[in-house]
């Protein structure tokens, strides 16, 4: 392919392919083929204007120019939105591009029009490009809602009526520049809503050959036989060959009740699994599943607005009749057509209908800048409102890396044993203690990679059963092992641990009736809690809570090295939801903080449920905010954010209603032109939306 260099520095190149040489997804496709490349930074091929922009190692600059140059014209490489972890990145910068391109185009044939177009084709231009507006307004009315719509179509009716055709022209230019904006904003929260909303694991559990092998998500094609345990968050759209199970759909259907599935169900991408296990068969690869349309609906659903944004909407639209009202008011008093003609340009509705929901979508943009997903305005809300925090314990508060201390063998195993078959167990339900355990046996150089136990079944109460040979075996808690189990507890087993590790979590492992085992992790705290924490308090939150399965030892050492105001020990799933529901009901509004299986009913009781990075698939699909960089600070990123939002709406309600009485009141006295009114109204309404896309932290 040709291409021209039009800026070559150290280490970024911009080059010049040709003007349309291009279709959207072929500059996607060259961008993808760019950032695989490796040493290749950031990647942007544009559509618009033909170029490509590649930042990379200088290293790299050879091999960046030959992969331009030999790209085939006839046959370039087509994209869609894809998966990879820079497909984000990527779609954000088209869709800038995009955006920037469309401003320019409706600014330039505005203008271009009034410059070269004689008044007659210019008229006649300005009545056609009514009709859409006239017709909306008109659909609106005859359905029984004076909405803004109306109020619009009425200013331009009566501005042509009048024969003030330029009028009519500017406010439908003011009005379609708003709308492009406010179109780029929530496309910007669409891309970034799209990859925070689909939960896909790094690796998933395939059929081959009889054995379950573990593989990338980027391997799964269609075919493939996956297999999913309990608790697990489905991948991909499929259908059930093997196996029942029930599925929780609520991200899709919005039904609470589980689902029954069985061999021949059809099962769908970002679903559940509350109980069974299944193999599935998939029917759509990563990227391609319904869920992926689920942006869509988010933005559509009224439910995930904030409540300000959905009051904002509704009193735009009841402030519709008192303009109307006022209009024939001042028409029937004045008998200046003028003068009303003021009320119509000049109106409130317009101006609170558009700036809301943008403040609301460039806020949630500006969350997933920072690497952090919102799944929806009224979320936002409940931070900025929260005065109560509930933390979980394991992986939130403490270490999202733990690390196993010591393992105490019983029952005459050994310790490399008793590891051996944890890491082989816990590796199907990858949590941070999970993933503590599996280090320590890959530290140690125990293979666990080959199946020694049936089918794993998920316990939600902080337990694993399965069976090895004829013997079941259990991991888990304490409560799960000896309280629901039945397992008798060895004498000084407590004394031993607490000689040992006074302050560690347990895991514990029995088989066939007995115990054979107790790792002990370290659990420390994370370096930036305490700081955090503080940081909360003085941002409002007066309430600090740790809800955890864990001993009461390790429990009392962590809420008191974070003063925490109150704390539960060996608190089981059932129990953390009702203690939510329970805050609640005390007129608490509550956030929750949690990254495991056990977590999800608490999140899913709380008014804003937070999962981390490490967080288990099914925390990250129940939780309404998930963080992908694994830190608390995130925490205090988002209170900032969503407080800072709530005041910018406040302020806009205040300046709107003041500004715009002042039009009014000036229009009606005869200081004010129609035109004028109408270019200061438009003006500023076009300002502080495009003020409410400005970043809210610096």
């Amino acid at each position: 392919m040709q291409y021209k260099i039009v800026s070559d520095i150290p280490g970024r190149l911009r080059l010049r392919l040709g003007l349309r040489s291009l279709e959207e997804d072929e500059a996607r496709g060259i961008t993808y083929a760019l950032m695989r490349m490796e040493g290749v930074r950031r990647a942007e091929a544009h559509a618009a204007n033909g170029s490509v922009l590649v930042v990379f190692d200088p290293v790299c600059r050879q091999g960046v120019l030959d992969s331009i140059a030999g790209l085939n014209v006839l046959s370039l490489p087509r994209e869609e939105p894809g998966i990879e972890p820079f497909a984000n990145q990527v779609e954000l910068s088209l869709e800038n591009n995009a955006f920037a391109t469309h401003v320019v185009r409706h600014v330039f044939f505005h203008y271009a029009r009034r410059l070269l177009l004689p008044l007659p084709l210019r008229t006649a231009w300005v009545i056609f490009q009514s009709v859409g507006y006239v017709y909306r307004g008109l659909k609106e009315l005859f359905s029984g809602k004076l909405t803004v719509e109306v109020l619009d179509a009425t200013a331009i009716v009566a501005s042509i009526l009048r024969a003030s055709y330029d009028d009519a022209g500017a406010v439908m230019f003011l009005l379609g520049l708003s709308n492009i904006l406010e179109e780029h904003v929530q496309s910007r929260a669409h891309i970034a809503l799209k990859e925070g909303l689909i939960t896909r694991p790094e690796t998933v559990w395939a059929v081959r050959d009889g054995q379950d092998v573990q593989i990338s998500m980027s391997e799964v094609r269609e075919g493939m036989i996956l297999r999913l345990g309990m608790g697990s968050v489905l991948p991909v759209d499929g259908t059930v060959v093997s196996g029942e199970g029930s599925l929780d759909e609520a991200s899709l259907t919005g039904e609470s009740r589980l689902v029954h599935k069985e061999t021949g169900s059809t099962v769908y991408a970002g679903t559940t699994l509350e109980e069974g296990s299944l193999l599935v068969r998939v029917t759509h690869e990563p990227g391609n599943s319904r869920k992926d349309g689920i942006a869509d609906l988010v933005e559509q659903t009224s439910s995930l607005k904030a409540d300000v944004q959905g009051k904002a909407e509704h009193l735009a639209d009841s402030l519709v009749p008192m303009n109307l009202l006022t209009f024939a008011a001042i028409m029937a008093i004045t008998r200046n057509p003028a003068k009303a003609m003021v009320v119509l340009m000049v109106d409130y509705s317009c101006a609170i209908k558009l700036t809301t929901p943008v403040a609301v979508m460039s806020a949630m943009g500006e969350a997933a800048d920072r690497n952090i997903a919102v799944k929806g305005g009224k979320y936002l809300e409940a931070l900025a409102e929260a005065d109560t925090i509930v933390f979980d314990k394991t992986g939130t508060l403490t270490n999202a890396e733990p690390r196993v201390v010591a393992i105490i063998p019983f029952e005459e195993s050994d310790e490399d044993t008793v590891l051996r078959y944890a890491a082989c167990v816990e590796e199907h339900f990858p949590h941070s203690v999970a993933r503590a355990i599996i280090k320590e046996a890959d530290r140690r150089g125990l293979d666990h990679t080959e199946e020694v136990h049936a089918e794993v079944e998920y316990v939600v109460a902080h337990g694993i059963s399965t069976i090895v040979g004829a013997d079941k075996l259990v991991i888990g808690s304490y409560h799960f092992i000896f309280e629901d189990e039945g397992i008798a507890v060895p004498p000084q087993m407590k004394e031993t641990i607490h000689e040992i590790a006074p302050m560690a979590s347990v895991v514990y492992m029995a088989c066939d009736g007995l115990l054979v085992g107790a790792i002990c992790i370290d659990d420390p705290l994370r370096n930036e809690a305490k700081e955090v924490l503080g940081n909360l308090r003085e941002l409002g939150i007066s309430n600090m809570v740790m809800l955890t399965g864990d001993s009461p030892q390790a429990a009392g050492y962590v809420a008191q090295e974070l003063t925490l105001d109150d704390y539960k020990a060996q608190v089981l799933p059932e129990d953390k939801s009702s203690y939510v529901d329970e805050l609640k009901r005390q007129g608490h509004t509550v956030i929750m903080v949690g990254d495991g299986i056990n977590d999800s009913p608490a999140l899913a009781a709380s008014d804003v449920s937070v999962a981390l990075s490490d967080a288990s698939d099914i925390a990250r699909a129940v939780a309404d905010v998930a963080v992908m960089d694994n830190s608390l600070e995130s925490l205090v990123t988002m209170r900032v954010l969503s407080q800072r939002l709530m005041h910018r709406i406040k302020r806009d309600y205040n300046f709107i209603v003041g500004f715009n009485t002042g039009l009014i009141v000036l229009g009606v006295a005869g200081v004010l032109s129609v035109t004028t009114a109408a270019y200061l109204h438009n003006g500023t309404t076009l300002a502080t939306v495009a003020l409410n896309t400005r970043k809210l932290l610096a």
